[in-house]
């Protein structure tokens, strides 16, 4: 009997779910209609650039110091591995010269 009961509890429990779903649905339907509606274009084109002045805002701008800093690493790096991919290369060269 216990897993009839069980049964009972989930069919109930499934079928107000399916309610609350069919008017979160009917809901978003609804909202979709609304939205529909052709809004003034300049308006939009203004709601933009104002969202994006506030994502510029929240952007946190390397400082001088760290710019230098960064840009310092990154050259090194860059002539690291140029050298170090010049030797290799140079180094199959002198092997491949040597087995002809």
């Amino acid at each position: 009997m216990k897993k009839e009961e069980k049964k009972e509890v989930v069919s109930k429990s499934s079928s107000v779910n399916d309610r609350k779903r069919a008017d979160y649905i009917a809901e978003n339907k609804k909202k979709k209609k609304e939205k529909k509606k052709r809004e003034n274009i300049f308006k939009v084109i203004k709601r933009y650039f104002v969202g994006v002045g506030k994502e510029i805002k929240r952007i946190r701008w390397t400082s001088g110091s760290e710019l230098v800093k960064y840009s310092i690493a990154s050259v090194i790096l860059i002539l690291f591995f140029g050298l170090y991919f010049y030797g290799i290369n140079w180094i199959a060269l002198l092997v491949r010269s040597l087995t002809k």
